[in-house]
């Protein structure tokens, strides 16, 4: 039964995500959501007590059911970003958003990195960055290996807040990532060279910095990679409006 009910959970919020079903929107009743979902009656409550618990919707007494809007939403939620994750973020916004975050974050981390990265995490952050070398012209390989070289720092900053945070935001993180890479190669002139090669420069100067207990320079080169993203997600955003 909680196969299917994830299953249900999965459908309805993934459709209250990407607007198929719209804010202030009243579900149909659970007997006639059985029908269409051809499940069992119990199984679709436990569905929605469980999209009621991540902020999706709220049982109004003679209302019925009514989708909220996505400033009640758990944003940290696991399938809530997931499920934004996987929509892109109508229009981006949400890639823009999770960027301030970052922005927010992993400057400070990168700093904290460079103090505090032990010998292990120096090693680690270097089998990291040979990944990123060797993935440079894989879009989705790159992805994952960014993700992975970025946590690592974070890791290496010894600060158990951020390792929650980005951990709990990997799915995002990953394909923000994709898009990011992607829309970067649209906006060549927020580089000198080809954008992909730049990118991996700034990433050896910034695992250069961490290496060499940099603080200062970690920090400032990890603010303007994250700027250049940002930017590149607010052009995409201006585009797409």
């Amino acid at each position: 039964m909680r196969t299917r009910s994830k299953e249900i959970v999965n459908i309805i919020g993934r459709k209250i995500v990407n607007g198929s079903i719209r804010d202030g929107e009243v579900l149909p009743k659970v007997e006639d959501l059985s029908k269409d979902y051809g499940v069992s009656r119990t199984v679709i409550r436990e569905a929605l007590q469980n999209l009621s618990a991540r902020g999706l919707i709220r049982s109004i007494q003679r209302s019925g059911t009514v989708v909220l809007p996505s400033d009640e939403w758990q944003w940290w939620d696991l399938d809530v970003i997931t499920w934004l994750s996987d929509y892109q973020g109508k229009d981006g916004q949400f890639f823009l958003d999770m960027t301030q975050v970052r922005l927010g974050i992993e400057p400070l981390a990168a700093e904290l990195a460079a103090i505090n990265a032990t010998y292990r995490d120096r090693e680690e952050l270097t089998a990291c960055y040979k990944k990123l070398e060797m993935t440079i012209n894989d879009t989705k390989k790159w992805a994952l290996a960014d993700y992975q070289f970025h946590l690592k720092i974070i890791e290496a900053s010894h600060n158990t807040l951020m390792i929650s945070l980005l951990k709990l935001l990997h799915k995002g993180l990953i394909i923000s990532r994709e898009k990011s890479l992607e829309a970067l190669n649209k906006n060549p002139d927020l580089y000198q060279d080809k954008p992909s090669y730049e990118v991996l420069r700034r990433h050896e100067d910034l695992y250069n910095a961490i290496i060499s207990g940099d603080a200062e320079a970690a920090k400032s080169i990890m603010t303007d990679m994250i700027w250049v993203v940002k930017t590149v997600f607010e052009r995409t955003l201006n585009d797409n409006n």
